[in-house]
């Protein structure tokens, strides 16, 4: 068309030049391409492409050619589909459209004309029916309440279309613009129709006419939506009536059919009753008769049964109908109206609407008995299938046999009607088999559907505002909305609440009061009691463990006149209450539970109580700590009232402006009081930093819940406030139970202490015999306390604590599967066909935090108590329990570390390439790290060496003080600490004085001069060495003459030590008492000596020097040399 206009303006006019045709011509052509490819989008067919798909092997492409233009083609016709199904879809939306008027007029004027036919005109219109004609009446009218069913969720299906389609339609006609445009760009770009394929070109075509058609269609629904949502709403509330009036008809209907049942039984139950008084006085027919009325007593019992379990079936399948729509309709409105406050608003009312599951849980222990009596029934049956051969067996046992014959048609008679009995009791029997299975099956469904659905609702609803942000405009209204508020409380339901359950139970009120009163009187008599025992803390004979469990009972009992007051008071309003009073009665309630806690916490940190004198808690911090407890207890009950109430009743949270400003008010309050006690530095005790940390992470999520109520996420702050005021009551029941504990034990380790220094005293010897008196005791100190028990004590704290703290929690910890939709980033595990990409989630960051965590406390932790708690308690080798403990913590820090791993989506293909990039490390760059860390593991378990070991190697002597998966610690005897890599004392040769004996061997070299007594000298020797107390007698002591040198007798001192420590102390005292004993009996020991001459060459005189003379006149000189001994 173009080149035809190009050649009509050409011949026009002649005259121009031909450079200006060509440009005109250009430009035509550029200004016709946006046109182009819609043009050939309205050529392409699925039978031309189909074609093009058939003729595809004759183009004898390569195989990978082949491949991808086949794909392209089938992607194309799959486009085209998609195309011609948009097109259908318009065309029906036409046609809807068209009958859209009529339809809703149809069903106003039915709805209008619909006058629901009572139960009781109905059931008199069916009493004359027999049995067979009710069931089939039953049956078509179960049909139609089926058909009514599906209507009713085609209609409930079009309104939640009608209601989230506008939302869903701008986000979807948006991106679709965006894709037409972006196909657009590629259609009209030079290189890419030079590069593209003409298949690519038509795949592109065909998306193009499949997103166009899609949109005309979401902008025609979008323009018919208003129409639709009316016909939807129209419709769906005439099946509702029709549904309603249908199900009272099955259960009328359904009724009668038990009725006739249960008559029919009767009239069995009268006519063998009548039977068996015609039956006179022969015992065998009486028997027999009473057996076939014992069947017909319990045919009545098995019809009522089973009339009462079509009831309740038919209850729950109408439940599981309801739950099932409101799932199907659940994710749509999810996906739509995600976050915003229609949505919660929506789920709301559906939680409210959820279906209270009672589950019976006997069924299945019915369903056996069931079974169990129908194996009973086939026997018994099989014994009567043939009546005259049991009438004979009968008769066989009679004595007067001139009576058979009268007797047997009367036994014949009764057995016949026993087999009508048994057939009718076999098909009640199975019917109400099946009625029973029918019911657990629908049952657990819709449990197991109500949970789902609950939990879906409740996790949706955690995480959506449930109000508006507060801006400029909720301040402005704020006056007006809350006096209207307050002019609606319901104050007088309340009361007459209370009332209500004070008239119906009048005594347990009075009872309550009663209790309260005598608690009232008897606090003097407490005060005095709990003073007299303070008086008996801290001495040994009268101080015991029980006296702070009584102080602590005594003080709560001080604290319950309010709390039962308050119970007393939550009690009658939830008594057989529903709505606002159910509700404050919980609130009042928890309220008696948070004064019992907090109230017993003030008094026992007030002067001269529990904690100061018990607990030896300073009197200062007790007082400031007291005045944070009041301050706590105040803001709780204040805001209990408004956290119970509003989060069940989540449908009016956006109207509570009381309840939401009290909210912000109490959480800014809790936040300062806690941060005070957090911050407040207690003297006696220094807390980590990390426990500060934690603290102040705790004391800041007040704060964090101020900042969630301003932005609308007010149902959220409800939930975790309530959590959080459950946390701190916990929190402060195990702080007291610690202290309790702790000062058990150290009562317990004093006691224990003191009775062994008593035995020890009466085991001296002394002239009395009486004990000496204790006077002086020491100050409870927490050293004095057996170490093993005070962490075993608070092991089991905490894990009473965390389990506690579990159960508290558990509820909402299903919420936060909420965070798996929340993407982080994506990881491809796999490679070629068998890649999978996996989504890493906010969930998975937590997690894998989580797992970090606990691995750090567990690797610093679970050793060690694992250490106290049972390898101590085993008869372990030396080492075995430092090795065990040492491995574990390995063990747990590597799982622990591929747990983090895996959740933050390394996959194990990874990881088995991180190992081998390890090991490779290992074998080259870290060939010396991992032989240490070999030679680590092959110290802890072989224990050539162990901590506190003397040991020998290379030049290095010291004791062995650490021994770690690297290096080894030794402790030189100068206090200065080596790091020895493990990897020596593997290789090189070790010298351990204490591995196996620390008994050991030492040797003194004396040198005697020629001229000593040598009996004298060894018989001194001898003596030195038994008199010592170091030396060991076995093995004993020897003194050996090892040789005669140039001027000594030389002898040697062979003596054995215990310890290791006695070696130099043992060797100085013996050398000392040597030295002695030889002075003292003029006994010399040689030294070294030189003689000097000094000869005169002029006079040929020589002069000799003694060598005392020489030590004394010609010291330092040359020739001299100093003396030593041997």
């Amino acid at each position: 068309m173009a080149l035809q206009q190009s050649t009509d303006f050409n011949l026009s006019y002649p005259r121009l030049p031909r450079r200006w045709l060509l440009a005109l011509l250009f430009g035509l052509v550029l200004g016709c391409l946006p046109l182009l490819p819609a043009v050939q989008a309205a050529e392409l067919s699925a039978e031309q492409v189909q074609q093009e798909l058939d003729d595809l092997a004759s183009r004898k492409l390569s195989e990978t050619e082949h491949a991808a233009v086949q794909q392209l083609l089938e992607q194309t016709l799959s486009w085209l589909k998609t195309r011609d199904d948009y097109v259908r879809a318009q065309q029906q939306l036409s046609q809807q459209l068209a009958t859209a008027p009529e339809q809703i007029r149809q069903a106003e004027q039915a709805l209008q004309r619909f006058v629901p036919q009572s139960a009781e005109r109905f059931a008199e219109a069916h009493s004359n029916q027999s049995i067979a004609e009710l069931e089939q009446a039953l049956e078509q009218t179960n049909q139609q309440l089926n058909a009514l069913q599906k209507q009713l969720s085609d209609a409930n299906s079009l309104v939640i279309t009608t209601q989230t389609r506008p939302e869903r339609a701008q986000a979807e006609v948006t991106s679709i613009q965006a894709r037409i445009q972006e196909i657009n760009t590629q259609l009209k770009a030079k290189e890419a129709a030079k590069t593209s394929s003409p298949e690519r070109q038509e795949l592109l075509q065909a998306e193009l006419q499949a997103i166009q058609e899609q949109s005309k269609l979401r902008r025609a629904e979008l323009d018919a939506n208003n129409q639709l949502q009316e016909l939807g709403s129209v419709q769906r509330d005439l099946y509702r009536a029709q549904l309603t009036e249908v199900e009272q008809q099955v259960a009328v209907l359904q009724e009668l059919v038990n009725t006739h049942r249960q008559r029919e039984s009767q009239q069995a139950v009268e006519e063998l009753s009548l039977e068996i008084s015609q039956a006179g006085t022969d015992t065998l027919l009486v028997r027999e008769g009473r057996l076939n009325l014992q069947l017909s007593d319990y045919l009545l019992m098995v019809t009522e049964r089973r009339n009462d379990l079509t009831q309740r079936n038919l209850k729950v399948r109408q439940q599981l109908e309801t739950v099932q729509q409101t799932d199907q309709a659940l994710e749509e409105q999810i996906s739509v109206l995600q976050g915003s406050l229609l949505l919660a608003k929506i789920l709301y009312q559906q939680q409210q609407a959820l279906p209270s599951v009672s589950f019976d849980r006997t069924l299945a222990e019915q369903i056996a008995d069931m079974r169990l009596y129908q194996f009973e029934l086939r026997q018994f049956r099989e014994k009567i299938r043939e009546p005259d051969r049991y009438v004979d067996k009968l008769l066989g046992v009679t004595s007067d046999p001139s009576e058979n014959a009268e007797l047997r048609g009367k036994l014949l008679d009764t057995i016949k009607t026993r087999n009508q009995l048994l057939d009718k009791l076999s098909k009640e029997l199975n019917a109400l088999l099946s009625e029973a299975i029918n019911l657990q099956l629908n049952q657990k469904q819709l449990k197991n559907l109500s949970d789902s659905l609950r939990a879906t609702l409740a996790e949706q609803m955690f995480w959506i505002p449930s109000n508006k942000p507060l801006d400029a405009s909720w301040l402005q209204h704020f006056p007006e909305n809350a006096l209207k508020q307050l002019e609606h409380l319901p104050l007088q339901a309340a009361w007459q609440g209370v009332w209500q359950a004070w008239v119906a139970m009048p005594w347990l009120f009075i009872g309550l009061a009663a209790v309260v009163v005598v608690l009232l009187a008897l606090r003097p008599k407490l005060n005095a009691y709990v003073q007299k025992s303070n008086q008996d803390i801290g001495h040994f004979r009268l101080d015991g463990q029980l006296h702070t469990p009584k102080a602590l009972l005594i003080t709560m009992l001080y604290a319950l006149p309010v709390s039962l007051l308050l119970a007393g008071a939550g009690w009658g309003l939830g008594y057989q209450a529903e709505g606002v009073n159910r509700y404050l009665g919980e609130a009042l309630l928890v309220m008696a539970q948070v004064w019992l806690v907090f109230s017993t916490l003030a008094r026992i940190l007030k002067p001269h109580g529990i904690a100061e004198v018990h607990f030896r808690w300073l009197p200062s911090e007790n007082t400031f700590a007291r005045k944070q407890v009041r301050g706590l207890l105040v803001i709780m009950l204040v805001m209990l009232p408004v956290v119970i109430v509003a989060q069940y009743q989540p449908a009016i949270l956006s109207e509570d402006v009381l309840g939401l400003s009290t909210m912000l008010v109490g959480l800014v309050l809790l936040s300062v009081v806690m941060t005070r006690l957090i911050l407040h530095s207690y003297r006696g005790s220094a807390p980590n930093a990390f426990k500060r940390f934690l603290g102040l992470v705790v004391a800041m999520a007040p704060l964090g819940l101020v900042i969630a109520t301003s932005l609308g996420y007010y149902y959220t702050s409800l939930k975790l406030t309530g959590r959080l005021f459950g946390t701190l009551s916990l929190f402060v029941v195990w702080l007291v139970l610690e202290a309790t504990v702790v000062r058990g034990l150290a009562v317990a380790a004093r006691r224990l202490a003191w009775q062994r220094s008593v035995n020890s005293k009466v085991n001296q010897p002394h002239e009395s015999s009486e004990v000496p008196e204790v006077v002086a005791e020491p100050q409870l100190d927490i050293s004095q306390i057996n170490e093993q028990s005070l962490r075993l004590a608070r092991l089991i704290l905490w894990g009473g604590f965390f389990i506690s703290l579990y159960w508290l929690w558990a509820d909402l910890l299903s919420v936060f599967t909420y965070l798996d939709n929340i993407s982080l980033y994506q990881n491809t595990s796999g490679s070629g066909d068998a890649a999978v990409t996996e989504v890493v989630s906010l969930r998975d960051g937590i997690n894998a935090l989580l797992f970090a965590a606990v691995t750090f406390i567990l690797a610093r932790n679970l050793p060690g108590l694992l250490e106290v708690m049972l390898l101590s308690r085993m008869k372990l080798a030396q080492g075995s329990s430092y090795a065990t403990t040492t491995l574990l913590s390995y063990c747990i820090v590597a799982t622990g570390t591929v747990a983090t791993l895996v959740s933050l989506g390394v996959s194990w293909d990874k990881l088995q390439w991180l190992v081998a990039a390890l090991s490779l490390g290992l074998g080259f760059g870290l060939q010396e790290i991992f032989a240490n860390f070999v030679s680590g593991i092959i110290i802890l378990f072989e224990r050539p060496v162990r901590i506190g070991d003397l040991v020998t190697i290379r030049n290095i002597s010291g004791t062995v003080s650490r021994i770690r998966i690297r290096a080894t610690t030794i402790t030189d005897f100068d206090r200065k600490e080596l790091i020895i890599p493990n990897k020596v004392f593997v290789t090189d040769q070790l010298m351990n004085w204490s591995l196996s004996d620390t008994v050991t061997r030492l040797v003194v070299k004396i040198g005697l001069a020629y001229e000593t007594d040598l009996v004298l000298a060894r018989k001194l020797m001898q003596q030195v060495l038994q008199e010592n107390q170091r030396v060991l007698r076995d093995p004993e002591p020897g003194i050996y003459f090892t040789g005669i040198s140039a001027s000594t007798f030389d002898y040697e001192l062979r003596y054995y030590v215990r310890d290791l420590g006695d070696r130099s102390s043992s060797m100085d005292e013996i050398l000392t008492r040597l030295v002695l004993a030889f002075r003292d009996n003029n006994i010399d020991m040689a030294f070294n000596q030189l003689d000097v001459f000094i000869k005169n060459q002029h006079s040929e005189t020589e002069t000799h020097l003694a060598s005392t003379q020489l030590a004394t006149d010609a010291a330092g000189s040359p020739a001299s040399e100093q003396p030593r001994t041997g």
